[in-house]
């Protein structure tokens, strides 16, 4: 999935993103933590209610979940949502206007901010665009800046308007839904950061520091597919960096440390494509190529470490992408691509 657009970029680089950990203590540790985000677990849940798929190799939300969830409501005796019966609606909006991919970046960039403050900022943004951004509170601004910059027409706004007045009733639903699960969450939270300090930092970390990337948060996502999310802040900050993958129902919690990496390996399996000239210029091709040398990417550098590791990030990218086949099947890469990013991971 596309990272840091030329625009987001610009928005960096003038100086938007300094809220985006402001306050927090974990913007000043120089290490990677994995976390929780009800913002993230809302947001992302609706576009998963919705089926707003992406055009990478592996989806950006589980094709199971939204059954999932009905299934779950059913049997709780609740009724449907306006979300749930909007949904195609909405995704027919989505699709039919490219600007609104910015959609599946959002609660990254209000990753300070709490689910109300969050969609009371969109709320703004719909209703009078960047008029009103400097009256928000100040871990709602870069948020709102970035999306009021993307969906700038009368048109986009009003598809924003009612995709987030129909989040805010569901967040009264999904809230209780939430709660509900948030025992096993803290436990699969707890072996996550354990697979990640016991078994991919040591690997990794020599990379990940070259990379500029020495910190930052993993926030694991229930409703998120095989196709996570990176988000790279402050680049006068090496530990300001923001990744989202899945909470996948079926796992333990391991596959989220295995599947961060991945999204890790993204930024520098993009520039080595680039450089080696293999990447395709249509657009849609060279998101799928980039998906799975990036997929590579991670397997090559934890070849370093026990061979162990490469079994079961391999196994845990294999289930992610719901994928039948061997992993160099599922993750093709021709050979002068593997040569460029093989030359770029030493």
């Amino acid at each position: 999935m596309r990272r840091v657009t030329p625009l987001l970029r610009r928005l960096v680089l003038a100086g938007f993103v300094g809220c985006l950990w402001a306050g927090s203590a974990v913007a000043q540790q120089s290490r990677w933590v994995v976390r929780s985000s009800a913002t993230a677990d809302l947001w992302f849940h609706g576009l998963a209610l919705a089926r707003f798929t992406g055009f990478g190799t592996q989806p950006l939300y589980r094709p199971a979940y939204p059954s999932e969830v009905r299934r779950v409501r059913e049997a709780a005796g609740r009724t449907t949502t306006r979300l749930e019966r909007e949904a195609d609606g909405f995704r027919e909006a989505f699709v039919a206007d490219s600007a609104f991919e910015v959609l599946h970046f959002v609660p990254l960039y209000f990753v300070a901010a709490d689910p109300e403050e969050m969609l009371d900022a969109l709320a703004r943004v719909a209703r009078d665009g960047r008029e009103s951004i400097g009256e928000l509170p100040k871990q709602s601004r870069f948020g709102a800046v970035t999306v009021a910059s993307v969906l700038a027409t009368p048109q986009e706004r009003a598809v924003l308007g009612r995709f987030v007045a129909a989040l805010r009733e569901e967040w009264a639903v999904y809230r209780t839904e939430r709660g509900e699960a948030a025992d096993r969450r803290a436990a699969r939270l707890a072996t996550a950061t354990r697979v990640w300090q016991d078994e991919v930092a040591p690997t990794a970390n020599a990379f990940l520091q070259r990379e500029r990337l020495d910190g930052g948060v993993i926030v694991a996502v229930p409703s998120l597919g095989a196709e996570g999310r990176f988000f790279a802040g402050d680049p006068g900050d090496r530990s300001d960096n923001i990744v989202a993958v899945a909470l996948d129902a079926a796992d333990d919690g391991q596959a989220v440390a295995w599947l961060a990496l991945k999204e890790l390996s993204f930024p520098a399996t993009r520039e080595a494509l680039a450089q080696a000239r293999q990447l395709p210029a249509d657009r849609v091709a060279a998101e799928r190529l980039t998906g799975s040398a990036a997929a590579q990417a991670g397997s090559l550098l934890l070849e370093g470490g026990p061979p162990a590791g490469v079994a079961r990030y391999r196994a845990a990218l294999e289930h992610a992408g719901a994928c039948r086949a061997p992993f160099d099947e599922c993750y093709p890469l021709s050979s002068p691509a593997r040569t460029a990013l093989a030359a770029r991971l030493r």
